[in-house]
């Protein structure tokens, strides 16, 4: 898994965890970038060391990369002309902030619902590296890449809420709202 399927990945685990409806809704590039996937939220979960990386990363979604959103003609032609450049301009995102884009309901099937807070017992993989899991531990870092598993993420604003943590220190939630998956 690169960080353009994991990007994706997150994406859809994102917006399941706001609404489940909310996945099949079009949306903004610019929505996406600042307040869907905004990197200072998910930075851990997309192991993406820069915002660069992350806006670049995000550039080859939004182009049409493997097929995961349905993006629209400016997109794909902007991002991937864009791309195709030795250094790409991140900043290109912000010429196509309005144009439109939506999860690729095939796509978004093969992306496994995972409970995101509280001791890992029964997933089969890590949320952040995708490494298998032993089964049969409580498990509160992941053997292979040493994530804490224990971070949930809030639903509100996205920020990391720690499991045994009764409210989101960023936006005040009550946390048993956030662990209501």
């Amino acid at each position: 898994m690169d960080s353009v399927d994991r990007m994706f990945h997150v994406l859809v685990r994102a917006l399941r965890a706001k609404q489940p409806a909310a996945d099949t809704k079009s949306f903004t590039a610019g929505e996406l970038h600042d307040r869907i996937l905004p990197y200072r939220h998910f930075r851990r979960e997309l192991a993406l060391e820069t915002n660069g990386d992350y806006e670049v990363t995000l550039m080859q979604l939004l182009s049409g990369a493997r097929g995961y959103l349905d993006a629209d003609e400016v997109l794909r032609d902007v991002l991937g002309r864009e791309l195709e450049l030795p250094v790409p301009d991140p900043s290109r995102l912000r010429d196509v902030a309005d144009a439109q884009a939506s999860v690729n309901p095939v796509k978004k099937a093969g992306v496994p619902a995972v409970r995101l807070s509280g001791p890992v017992r029964l997933e089969t993989e890590c949320r952040y590296c995708v490494g298998v899991l032993p089964l049969g531990h409580t498990l509160n870092f992941c053997p292979r890449c040493g994530q804490n598993l224990r971070v949930a993420t809030c639903e509100a604003c996205g920020a990391e809420v720690e499991a045994d943590w009764r409210f989101c220190v960023a936006c005040g939630k009550a946390a048993s709202e956030t662990r209501s998956q």
